[in-house]
Order: C-alpha cells, then structure tokens, then sequence
C-alpha cells in the first residue's frame, strides 16, 4: 500500500467515524483530537516511565503507547486532507530531498 492509498483509507474511517458518531469531522475537531491524542500518548509514555498514578506491565504499556502513536499520525493524516496538504510530497521535501537521502 502507497502512502496516498494509506492516506485515502484514513480519511475514508474519518468519514465512517463520523456518520457513526454522528459528528462533524471537520478543522476544529480533527485539530483538537490531535491534541488529544497527543496528551494521551505523553501520559502513556509517563506509564511506561512509571511515573504516573496508573501502572501498566511492559506490554501494555508497550502497546498503549503504540495506539496513540497511531492515533497522533491518523489524526495528522486527517488534519492535512482537511487543509488540502499534500502530505506525500510535503514529506519527501521536508524530510527526503532536504536530507540529500
């Protein structure tokens, strides 16, 4: 699967998620999900630190951590169709071809 096919399917389950959830997915909410999202991933990895109230064992942890990542880069992935962002090519000129790779 390409980037843009990835892409195309997350927005796609935005879509879904919101006829499901009866919600407008549209730039407020998509931006402030991704904060959310964002403060869910720093308390899991406060978890797995253990540093935080709740305690976790390595794997949930683990795989806390791995579900907010995903839902931080879907969210991104949601926030840049919202704004008609080119996300592959924004990629590849920020973190490719301005690398040299």
């Amino acid at each position: 699967m390409t980037l843009n096919e990835l892409i195309l399917e997350i927005c796609r389950n935005a879509d879904w998620y919101a006829e499901k959830f009866q919600v407008k997915v549209d730039k407020e909410f998509a931006a402030l999900s991704l904060v959310k999202e964002i403060g869910q991933f720093a308390e899991a990895r406060m978890i797995e630190q253990g540093i935080a109230i709740k305690k976790l064992n390595d794997v949930e942890s683990k795989d806390r951590m791995t579900q907010e990542l995903v839902d931080i880069i879907a969210l991104a992935i949601i926030n840049a169709d919202l704004h008609k962002i080119d996300l592959e090519k924004a990629l590849k000129d920020k973190w490719i071809k301005k690398t040299g790779s």
